[in-house]
């Protein structure tokens, strides 16, 4: 019996380090929704919308903002999972169009 006792006074403590560590670890990793929340200020981006039926990650992005710089910080970023689901579409335009186009978008859907 009090060999069983000091085996598990033994085991709790490293199951729950190993717990926290998993956690940490996976704390680490974005999801591909804030890896693009984050690039919204960073790169001129005005929209972006993940495919629910197609693979694809299309990104509105102001045409005076580097969109090599973009397709680097995704690379980098994004989830590996993220990265083979999807291919990205990046569309510049001027910042004004591209606003009255998600305007426009979003008013017709609420219609």
């Amino acid at each position: 019996m009090k060999k069983k006792l000091i085996g598990l006074l033994i085991l709790t403590p490293f199951l729950l380090l190993f717990n926290t560590a998993t956690h940490a670890v996976d704390s680490n990793h974005k999801t591909t929704e804030e890896v693009l929340d984050s690039a919204w200020g960073k790169f001129g981006l005005v929209s972006y919308m993940i495919g629910e039926t197609e693979p694809i990650i299309s990104i509105g992005m102001d045409k005076t903002k580097s969109e090599e710089k973009l397709q680097e910080y995704l690379d980098q970023n994004l989830p590996p999972e993220a990265k083979e689901k999807y291919d990205i579409e990046i569309i510049k335009r001027d910042i004004d169009a591209l606003e009255k186009e998600v305007f426009e978008d979003r008013k017709q859907k609420r219609n």
